[in-house]
C-alpha cells in the first residue's frame, strides 16, 4: 500500500480518503486515487495503467464486515500526458521487424459497464466507480481482487495538520519522483530523508536532526520521510507521530526503481531542493557533522531566490 492522506470533508455526511492503496499486477499499476463515503453510494476515483479487463468483469464488488456491496455505475475519463483526451488519438508505432503502424487510443469519456471489455494503452485513464454505500461503521474493506486492504482511519483535521502530514504519491516516473515531491511546496526549501523503519542509522539520522529542526520551525523549509512497505506500516504509522514533517510511504516495486537506489541501495539517502524546486544537494549516509552542514546548507538555500 502506498502512503495516504487523510482529510475529512466540509459536508458532515462525506469522508474523503485521498490515495489509500497503491497495488502492481502483472506489470500493470491500479492506482486507487480518492474513496468518496456518502450516504448514498462509495465512489472510488483510479488512475490505470493497464488492460481494463479485470475491472470490468464480476469481480467488480466493496467486501466489508463480511458482506458484499455491489458495483453500480461508472465512467471511464481518458488522459494523455496528465491531460483528458477527448478525441481518439494515433500513435505511430515500430515493431521488432521494423515495421511501421499505428496504435489507436480511445478518446472521450463514456460510461463504465459491468462486462464490458475496455481496453487503455500508452495513457493513464481515469475511472470513477460507483459502489453500493457502505456502513458508516466501516474502518476497512476489500476492493474486488485487484486492490485489497483499504484502511478507513479517521483524525481530527487540526490534529492532522499539526502534526504529521502523510503525501499523496505523485504521478511521476520514477527519474522525476524526487523533483516532483519537490514541487508540492512552492517557494519552500525542500529536505527529503530516505528511510525505513528497521534502520538503525535512519533513526539515528532522524533524532540527530530534530534540534535542527526545531531552530528552523519558522523558516521556508520543509521535511519530507520517504521508506517503503519493507517497513511494516504498523511500524511505520506508530513511528511518524514522533516524526514531525511529511510522510510517504510507496510501494517496493517502485521504490526500486528509484535512480539513487539502482546507484546505490544504502539507506539513509537525503537531498535537498532550493525554492525554485532544483537539486542542490544529495547524500548517502548520516555522519556525525551532517546536523551542522545540513543546517548551514538549508540557511543558504533559504537565502537563495
Amino acid at each position: 500500500m502506498c502512503a495516504s492522506m487523510l482529510a475529512i470533508s466540509a459536508q458532515a455526511q462525506t469522508r474523503v480518503i485521498l490515495n489509500p492503496a497503491c497495488d502492481e499486477q502483472e506489470g500493470s499499476i491500479v492506482h486507487l486515487v480518492k474513496v468518496e463515503l456518502t450516504d448514498t453510494a462509495t465512489i472510488l476515483h483510479l488512475n490505470l495503467h493497464c488492460n481494463f479487463g479485470g475491472w470490468s468483469g464480476t469481480n467488480n464488488y466493496i467486501e466489508a464486515n463480511g458482506k458484499r456491496y455491489a458495483f453500480r455505475s461508472g465512467r471511464r475519463i481518458p488522459t494523455m500526458d496528465g491531460k483528458e483526451l477527448k478525441e481518439d488519438v494515433e500513435i505511430p508505432t515500430l515493431n521488432k521487424a521494423g515495421e511501421t503502424g499505428a496504435l489507436l487510443i480511445k478518446g472521450g469519456e463514456e460510461p463504465f459497464v459491468e462486462g464490458k471489455h475496455y481496453t487503455n494503452t500508452s495513457q493513464k485513464d481515469s475511472l470513477i466507480l460507483h459502489f453500493e454505500p457502505l456502513p458508516a461503521d466501516v474502518t476497512m474493506f476489500d476492493v474486488g481482487d485487484d486492490i485489497r486492504n483499504v484502511s478507513l482511519v479517521e483524525t481530527k483535521k487540526e490534529e492532522f495538520i499539526a502534526d504529521s502530514h502523510l503525501l499523496v504519491m505523485p504521478d511521476a516516473t520514477p527519474e522525476q519522483f524526487f523533483d516532483a515531491v519537490a514541487a508540492m511546496f512552492p517557494g519552500k526549501v525542500v529536505f527529503i530523508d530516505l528511510w525505513a523503519t528497521w534502520c538503525g542509522p535512519c533513526k539515528h539520522g532522524i533524532i540527530k536532526m530534530r534540534s535542527v529542526k526545531e531552530e528552523l520551525k519558522s523558516k521556508d523549509v520543509v521535511f519530507v520521510y520517504l521508506t517503503n512497505e519493507s517497513s511494516p506500516e504498523a511500524d511505520w504509522r506508530s513511528s511518524i507521530g514522533s516524526i514531525k514533517g511529511y510522510h510517504l510511504r510507496m510501494s517496493s516495486s517502485f521504490w526500486n526503481k528509484l535512480p539513487c537506489i539502482i546507484d546505490c541501495s544504502g539507506i539513509p539517502q537525503y537531498f535537498l531542493y532550493d525554492r525554485n524546486g532544483k537539486r542542490v544537494y544529495h547524500q548517502v549516509g548520516f555522519g556525525d557533522g551532517s546536523p551542522l552542514s545540513f543546517k548551514e546548507m538549508i540557511l543558504k538555500a533559504l537565502e537563495e531566490q
